[in-house]
C-alpha cells in the first residue's frame, strides 16, 4: 500500500514539473500560461497575443484561445464603469451576457463579464477581464465553442488570474 501510494505521489508531483510556466512580460504587464498553450505574438486582429489551445482532431475546426487586447484611451476620459458599459452594450448588440461582476485579482480592479454570441457560423462562450489602467483598457478574452467552454476553463481561469499590470 505505502509503495502504491508513493508511486502516485511521484507521477503527481512529475505531471506538476512537466506543465512548466512560461511568461509573457511587456509593455507594462504580465501573465504566466502552461506550455501546453501555444503562443501567437504576430499582433493579429491588433491582438497583444493569443494563446491556443491543441486541435483535438482533423475535425476540430476552431481552436479555443486566449488573448489580450489594449486599447489607449488618453484623450477619452473613460474609467472602468464607461469602458463595462460600453462593452456591454456592444455585447447586447450579436449576444447574451450571462453573468457580469466587479472583483480584485492580483491588486487590481477589473471587471468579468461571461457572455454568449454567434461569430462566423460558430456558437461561442467568453469570459473577459476587462482593467483600466493608466488611461488604457486592457481586456483578456477566454473564447471557445460552447460545448468545449467548461473543458478549458480551469486552465484558462488560472492564466487569466496571473494577470498584472
Amino acid at each position: 500500500m505505502k509503495i502504491k501510494i508513493t508511486l502516485l505521489l511521484l507521477l503527481s508531483f512529475q505531471l506538476i514539473i512537466s506543465q512548466t510556466k512560461k511568461e509573457i512580460n511587456r509593455n507594462g504587464y504580465q501573465i504566466f500560461y502552461s506550455d501546453n498553450l501555444r503562443l501567437d505574438e504576430s499582433g493579429r486582429n491588433g491582438s497583444e497575443f493569443y494563446l491556443f489551445t491543441q486541435k483535438e482532431n482533423e475535425q476540430d475546426n476552431f481552436a479555443d484561445n486566449l488573448n489580450l487586447m489594449i486599447q489607449n484611451l488618453e484623450t477619452l476620459n473613460i474609467d472602468l464603469n464607461k469602458f463595462v458599459e460600453l462593452t456591454e452594450a456592444q455585447i447586447n448588440e450579436k449576444g447574451k451576457i450571462i453573468d457580469s461582476k466587479r472583483v480584485k485579482n492580483n491588486g487590481n480592479e477589473l471587471h468579468i463579464l461571461i457572455y454568449e454570441s454567434t461569430i462566423n457560423g460558430f456558437e461561442l462562450k467568453f469570459m473577459q477581464y476587462d482593467f483600466v489602467k493608466n488611461n488604457k483598457a486592457y481586456f483578456l478574452t477566454y473564447s471557445a465553442k460552447r460545448e468545449d467552454f467548461e473543458k478549458y476553463l480551469p486552465e484558462m481561469e488560472n492564466v487569466m488570474k496571473s494577470f498584472k499590470i
